[in-house]
């Protein structure tokens, strides 16, 4: 059976079926207008969750964000892409010698472990609880994130849930 675009009309590939026929696919040319057909680009789509999303590269690069994720950061969007993860949510260690990824404290970041793990096995982490040091939400405090991640390609999608504050001397942010 042949695919062809519903768009344009070009040939996609040959699949094997016992229907005869044609079947409608979207080429990679055509894409772009299947999402302005469908009424709404995926960056607004993505804007309209009250969750904080970033898609990050292995790196821990950010490559997108949406509108909760940017309210973490008081950097607009354009400026938060490329930026590491810690450098987006504020994390006081990320403006440290050597940088997010580079500190001591890095090595128990559960963000970064998750994004790592996520990145390098393809598996999900869910709901996992992160302590960053975060100094741009509410001054020099701790906060309490859940975090959950997925891959699509070669890009890891994290989401911040629960974010709250930390009560003071809260033992379970003392050791990270």
């Amino acid at each position: 059976m042949d695919v062809i675009c519903l768009y344009c009309k070009t040939h996609i590939r040959t699949i094997e079926s016992n229907l005869n026929g044609a079947s409608n696919g979207v080429c990679r040319n055509c894409l772009p207008k299947l999402v302005k057909d469908l009424g709404q680009p995926l960056s607004e789509f993505i804007d309209e969750l009250n969750t904080p999303i970033l898609i990050v590269r292995e790196d821990m690069r950010v490559v997108a964000a949406n509108a909760a994720a940017r309210a973490l950061s008081p950097e607009p969007l354009e400026e938060l892409v490329g930026l590491l993860c810690g450098e987006v949510i504020g994390c006081l260690h990320s403006r440290e010698e050597g940088g997010c990824g580079k500190t001591v404290h890095c090595l128990s970041c559960a963000i970064r472990k998750c994004v790592t793990y996520t990145s390098v096995t393809g598996q999900s982490c869910f709901d996992v609880p992160a302590y960053p040091d975060i100094g741009l939400l509410s001054g020099n405090t701790d906060v309490r994130f859940r975090v959950s991640t997925g891959k699509k390609r070669d890009f890891v999608l994290l989401r911040i849930e629960q974010v709250e504050e930390a009560p003071q001397g809260d033992p379970s942010t003392s050791d990270r």
